[in-house]
């Protein structure tokens, strides 16, 4: 019913509705404790994995995109001093006319600590440490006629002239962070510097947001080059729960939400490209001064190739 309802003048369907595609990236992430611009506290604790690049593959069905990546050997920081970290990233995906989703499931384990400004010498290793991350994230498109999401997101499609929509974002997920050691190094780690946060050896939040945004096609050569902006913000709220060497405890936090992705490439009929970045942040408040950060940033490229049948017995593939 959704196809039925899109403007032909601005959107068409591939003639070859599968494909398959390479991907490569490198994904920087970081867990703040207390980070600047937001409070008053000089005690920053940043918690990041040694980030290495990722490489995997993605096949694309009618409506379903299926994706799996692992790390790309070697290419990490000097292990020495970050740590080795090990790492999946795996993403389900569904993407209609009007809406869509997508189910990710992401960890890491072993990652380094820092204080204050990041130099080698504020630097300790926490091997036994994990950071997790799984979800399900919702969209609605206000303007599916004329703007093609799966164009933007995953090239499955083709918008032949430049629209925008504004578009409603729902994510519903799991975040973690624990050590068997404290989390916080001893030194610092005072109920004046860190509140409730204090001896914290884990910190998990089962969340809720919903983000308003707004996403652009600006399309070239009837669409076969095209550059692909988009921006959401907005609130939700988190529950939470904290094991700490004295006692446990939890609670509900609010939280500020915002994600922004910029794809430029080429759609074509039967290969295809692009480039992208992609900025996601979650803030959490625990208690003026204390907030945590959930932060990402990634940089990637994607080519692939389209293809007419899949198994052709299972049409709805």
């Amino acid at each position: 019913m959704g196809i039925a309802q899109k403007d032909s003048n601005y959107i068409v369907q591939f003639e070859r509705p599968y494909n398959v595609q390479f991907n490569t990236w490198v994904n920087n992430f970081d867990f703040f404790i207390n980070p600047p611009r937001f409070t008053n506290s000089q005690q920053l604790l940043q918690l990041s994995p040694n980030s290495s690049w990722q490489t995997g593959l993605s096949l694309g069905l009618k409506y379903v995109t299926v994706a799996f990546g692992v790390q790309v050997p070697y290419t990490n920081r000097d292990e020495k001093t970050f740590g080795r970290t090990r790492f999946y990233d795996f993403s389900f995906s569904y993407y209609q006319s009007r809406s869509g989703g997508e189910v990710y499931s992401r960890s890491f384990s072993g990652i380094y600590r820092s204080t204050g400004m990041i130099d080698t010498s504020s630097i300790s290793k926490l091997p036994d440490a994990n950071i997790q991350m799984h979800g399900l994230t919702l969209y609605y498109n206000f303007n599916h006629r004329k703007f093609s999401y799966r164009s933007a997101l995953s090239m499955a499609e083709f918008q032949k002239k430049s629209s925008g929509a504004f578009l409603l974002m729902m994510n519903l997920g799991y975040r973690k962070i624990d050590s068997p050691q404290p989390l916080i190094p001893p030194d610092i780690d005072v109920i004046k510097n860190y509140g409730e946060l204090t001896g914290m050896r884990s910190l998990s939040m089962t969340h809720l947001n919903i983000r308003p945004g707004y996403a652009y096609n600006f399309c070239m050569k009837g669409g076969t080059w095209f550059v692909s902006p988009s921006a959401f913000a907005g609130l939700g709220l988190a529950s939470y729960h904290i094991k700490s060497i004295a006692e446990n405890s939890g609670g509900i936090s609010p939280e500020f939400d915002a994600h922004a992705k910029l794809s430029i490439g080429r759609n074509g009929k039967k290969y295809f490209f692009n480039v992208f970045a992609t900025y996601d942040a979650n803030l959490n408040m625990f208690g003026y001064p204390n907030f945590v950060a959930f932060q990402s940033t990634s940089i990637g490229f994607n080519a692939g190739f389209r293809f007419h049948t899949l198994i052709p017995a299972i049409k709805w593939l």
